[in-house]
């Protein structure tokens, strides 16, 4: 046993409150953990698997606004072999790691989906009280800044999609982050930042809560399962060999980390590890005419719809707002001589899985993914060989040609690493379901999961912030089952 576990068990031994670990700080952990500490009747105990760092401590990379800076710091970035598709090998994912998780390293997109999103999950997929009508007030009042740039702080990859979008007949709007409603149009995104500096849930959620008396946080501290009594959780077992004792377990070590550790843990729910889903995206390559001076790195997108087939009548109502083209003014914090364009499906049907061993994300397997990725490939083809492109850049050979579309596309797909749905919520009757709308582990007493994991199914946007507001409600409910009657 090591000497920090030692001494949270005598501290234990003081209190007659209840403990709650929480394992993983990330975009869900760290605000779970934050809202129970503000309960001073619950002992909270915040284990995570990288460095625990004080917001005023952190690299300058992951303080900064261009997250690409974010992803060269090499001690915060996690990297995971996984294989996208069949046609691939194995190829890095990239998590965040460290208190804050991927909120660290992420682009800062900050989107809330769309309302259909939550609508679906209440009336197709179980999750009651998890509609638009439930969650839009919970993401109106998160206390994460949203900053919304300014068209003169663009580069000049912003303002080429934007100028050759508006061409096209796309209204230009710079809501799109914030409206749950609009389908259609090109514009300014909102990103996670304030005063300059990037807003990560260790600086937002973490930093006010560090004081608190019955707040510990633990970094470098990896779980590899959870302890359980016949159908109770009583603790957590680390990767170190040592055990700490827990009145409550709430598993928000990721989308890819928590089926795995409920894996081990031998949790007796089919649908650990499957269904799990990520929006499939492409990228070309622009060699820059002028070296980039934007401050950030993305400040702006296209939001449209795939054009309806006939062929799945449920699906022509759920496809709105399914394709993203999004631009990259620089690709890394040195090479300002290249940008990209992203084409991205954000309403996906293909599912993949994840064991012990191994991730395939199985992208594209569905043939509505991949007409909508061959859609989205198409239109932003056409746009970056536009005048308003050519005359900034000159896209970079990519091989694609239109009689071989569906193979280039399984060859060269990546994702928006929005990976989730690996362990679902859903209604207590459903057999796939993992946890129910508590976020409560179905059959098990005294543990919860929440991160993107439970998700019913992806939101047609960045992720972040749905964690974010999952993470808000079902703290509350977690608080009110361990309070005193």
């Amino acid at each position: 046993m090591n000497i920090s576990v030692a001494l949270l068990r005598r501290n234990r031994l003081k209190t007659k409150r209840p403990r709650v670990v929480v394992v993983g700080a990330g975009s869900a952990g760290a605000v779970i953990a934050a809202r129970l500490s503000q309960n001073q009747d619950i002992d909270v105990l915040l284990l995570e698997s990288g460095p625990d760092v004080p917001s005023a401590r952190e690299a300058m990379g992951i303080q900064s606004t261009d997250f690409v800076e974010a992803l060269e710091v090499a001690e915060r970035n996690l990297r995971i072999p996984v294989r996208r598709t069949a046609s691939q090998g194995l190829s890095d994912y990239v998590r965040g790691t460290g208190t804050g998780g991927s909120s660290l390293v992420n682009a800062m997109v900050g989107m809330w989906g769309m309302a259909s999103d939550y609508d679906r999950w209440e009336r197709d997929l179980g999750c009651e009280g998890w509609s638009w009508r439930d969650v839009a007030p919970v993401f109106a009042n998160l206390p994460i800044p949203l900053f919304t740039t300014q068209q003169h702080e663009w580069g000049n990859v912003d303002r080429a999609l934007v100028d050759a979008a508006t061409e096209l007949g796309f209204e230009r709007r710079d809501d799109l982050s914030t409206a749950p409603l609009a389908l259609r149009g090109v514009g300014a995104v909102s990103l996670t930042c304030v005063g300059g500096r990037r807003a990560s849930v260790n600086d937002i959620y973490l930093e006010p809560a560090r004081s608190r008396a019955n707040l510990e946080i633990l970094g470098n501290s990896a779980v590899d399962r959870l302890n359980i009594k016949g159908n109770v959780v009583v603790g957590v077992h680390l990767v170190n060999g040592s055990d700490i004792d827990a009145d409550a377990v709430v598993v928000c070590a990721g989308a890819i980390a928590t089926p795995q550790i409920l894996l081990r843990t031998k949790i007796q729910r089919s649908g650990i590890g499957r269904g799990v889903k990520d929006h499939p995206a492409v990228a070309f390559t622009l060699a820059l005419k002028e070296p980039s001076e934007a401050r950030y790195a993305i400040s702006a997108l296209l939001r449209t719809t795939s054009t309806p087939t006939g062929k799945h009548d449920e699906d022509n109502q759920t496809e709105n707002g399914n394709i993203h083209l999004l631009p990259l003014n620089h690709t890394t914090a040195h090479d300002r001589l290249h940008g990209a364009m992203f084409a991205a499906v954000m309403r996906v049907y293909s599912t993949g899985s994840i064991t012990e061993a191994k991730i395939d994300l199985n992208l594209l397997s569905d043939e509505r993914d991949m007409r909508a990725m061959a859609e989205a490939t198409s239109m932003l083809a056409t746009m970056i060989e536009s005048r308003i492109f050519t005359d900034i850049a000159q896209p970079v050979a990519s091989e694609l040609t239109a009689d071989d579309m569906q193979g280039w596309l399984l060859n060269n797909v990546g994702s928006y690493s929005h990976v989730g749905c690996s362990s679902k919520m859903g209604a207590v009757s459903n057999e796939d379901a993992v946890v129910d709308t508590n976020g409560k582990v179905i059959g098990y007493s005294q543990v919860w999961v929440c991160d993107a994991s439970i998700f019913p199914d992806l939101p047609t946007g960045n992720t972040h912030l749905p964690v974010v507001m999952m993470a808000e409600r079902i703290s509350q409910r977690i608080s009110v089952s361990l309070s005193p009657n």
